[in-house]
């Protein structure tokens, strides 16, 4: 990898650790799970865009291929999970949580 590409994703890290989520993932946890988290997601996106651009297949199929069955019941899981905090967020005044 060329030092342009990890400047680049060194910034994308740095970016993605001074969003308002990260900053309350790393006072939930800790600031190295935080790192460790945002150096995980861009990997992840990174792969996901590049099968996209490769593949030329949708994100959904991406996902899926890359996680089986378990997509779905991460979709189902997540979706609930969403709703929840959607409909809780109308009675509370939490950003996350």
């Amino acid at each position: 990898m060329d030092e342009k590409n990890t400047s680049s994703i060194k910034n994308a890290i740095e970016d993605l650790l001074e969003t308002s989520i990260f900053k309350e993932i790393s006072k939930r946890n800790n600031k190295n799970f935080a790192e460790k988290l945002a150096v995980w997601l861009v990997r992840y996106i990174l792969m996901i865009s590049s099968m996209n651009e490769s593949l030329k297949i949708d994100l959904e199929e991406v996902l899926y291929n890359l996680h089986g069955e378990k997509f779905r019941k991460i979709i189902e899981v997540t979706e609930k999970t969403f709703y929840k905090i959607k409909k809780d967020s109308e009675n509370f005044d939490n950003y996350i949580w």
